[in-house]
């Protein structure tokens, strides 16, 4: 997103001590970086226990700027936090935010790609190969001692000669997509009102689908990279999933709620889609009876997709760049609010 021409002035802005920041999740080695990368003067908390609304409320009262990564911020906290100047996503992501909260109250927020498109990407690759090649039941039959050496060759779906659907096209659609083509997958891609694609794609490997129904019907794979908005929350029902391939899989590194999971979970005991691969819930953790953690065509990972070593450190860096931007009075990068 586009730099905003807005500046936002904390209360200490470029006098005095640093911003007092709150690392608004649990602390622990996440938020470990971010102490080992902060500036001289500034100030730092973390949860100790993300789930204790008493602790946040204390935490807010004092803070300049909210590092934000999943607990969701509501009225109720903005109301609790009369400094507050700034919510700093260290993600893309800005469903668990009271946007008309911060927006009543004048605080700015700013989201962070830096370093998540790669490790994204990645991850979805991960999912797409553990699904489609039914990588936990090999596993579970080398350890259990069966060797089932031929078990599944007639039925693994490689990604190369495979048609891969993907659902948004924005730094991590591209970013699957260009590993995708390395691996020699054919690319159908679909976004949101039609927009065409930038012109560096253009070739024989990628398509564009005009439709949703034609995406899911085609392809082999379809991976999710749309953001949460009303038109998209529950968009991959009963109907679409209906429409795939009884061999084709199902990734989700996006959100959770962008599938209605009963429908999903019906479709996957029918094996249409044979499999899925999902980092993301509608509820996160799951309730301890879903269904999705019993089905053997599933592999769930803890919404673990942005999570390397790697690019933890390449986002502590660009948040509290972005951060000192602010306190200094400077525009903000990446600001959506």
């Amino acid at each position: 997103m586009a730099e905003t021409t807005a500046p936002v002035r904390g209360p200490g802005a470029a006098t005095g001590p640093g911003p007092r920041v709150v690392y608004f999740s649990q602390d622990g080695p996440v938020a470990d970086v971010y102490r080992s990368h902060l500036p001289a003067g500034w100030r730092f908390a973390a949860l100790r226990d993300r789930g204790d609304e008493r602790e946040q409320l204390r935490l807010l009262a004092d803070a300049d700027v909210v590092v934000h990564t999943d607990t969701p911020i509501s009225r109720r906290h903005v109301e609790a936090a009369p400094h507050l100047a700034l919510v700093q996503r260290q993600g893309v992501g800005v469903d668990a935010l009271d946007l008309p909260a911060l927006r009543d109250h004048g605080v700015a927020v700013a989201i962070c790609p830096d370093g998540t498109a790669a490790a994204v990407a990645e991850h979805t690759l991960m999912l797409m190969l553990a699904a489609g090649r039914h990588l936990l039941r090999l596993h579970e039959g080398v350890v259990g001692g069966s060797w089932p050496k031929w078990d599944y060759r007639n039925r693994s779906l490689g990604l190369h000669g495979a048609l891969v659907g993907i659902v948004g096209f924005g730094r991590i659609g591209r970013a699957v997509a260009r590993r995708l083509l390395a691996f020699g997958s054919e690319l159908l891609v679909h976004r949101r009102g039609g927009a065409p694609l930038p012109g560096e794609w253009a070739g024989p490997h990628v398509q564009v689908c005009s439709t949703l129904e034609e995406l899911f019907g085609r392809s082999d794979v379809v991976t999710l990279h749309c953001p949460l908005l009303p038109e998209t929350r529950g968009m991959v029902d009963g109907r679409l999933l209906g429409l795939m391939k009884a061999d084709a899989v199902l990734v989700n590194t996006a959100r959770g709620a962008l599938v209605i999971e009963d429908d999903l979970v019906e479709a996957l005991r029918c094996s249409r889609p044979a499999a899925a691969g999902l980092d993301v819930l509608a509820t996160e953790p799951p309730p301890g009876g879903s269904p999705l953690l019993t089905l053997p065509n599933v592999v769930l990972t803890p919404h673990t997709g942005a999570g390397t070593k790697q690019t933890q450190i390449v986002k502590a860096r660009a948040v509290l760049a972005n951060i000192a931007r602010m306190w200094a009075g400077e525009s903000l990068e990446n600001r959506v609010l």
